[in-house]
């Protein structure tokens, strides 16, 4: 949750600041404001069933994959930090 939060701060200045470009086709097709929006409201939505639902309950191979999803998110802000830090220094 915390990584797709980051994800859409960082896609949302590297937009901004034109330098990067959304890969992702339908998030392309929308304002910067509008990617960090759903980026957070997305996080939210996630921390919200964690919580009611408990992530015990979902069993082990959902918390695989969510192993897999937090690798591939820590993925992509490494990718966002190396296009950012030259432009912010």
């Amino acid at each position: 949750m915390v990584l797709n939060a980051v994800d859409g701060a960082l896609t949302y200045i590297g937009l901004k600041t034109s330098q990067m470009v959304e890969l992702n086709p339908i998030l392309r097709m929308m304002q910067p404001e509008s990617v960090l929006f759903i980026k957070v409201l997305l996080s939210v939505l996630l921390c919200y069933i964690i919580y009611k639902k408990g992530l015990m309950r979902f069993g082990r191979k959902l918390r695989v994959l969510l192993w897999i999803v937090v690798i591939m998110y820590t993925s992509v802000i490494i990718l966002h930090l190396f296009w950012l830090i030259p432009f912010l220094f």
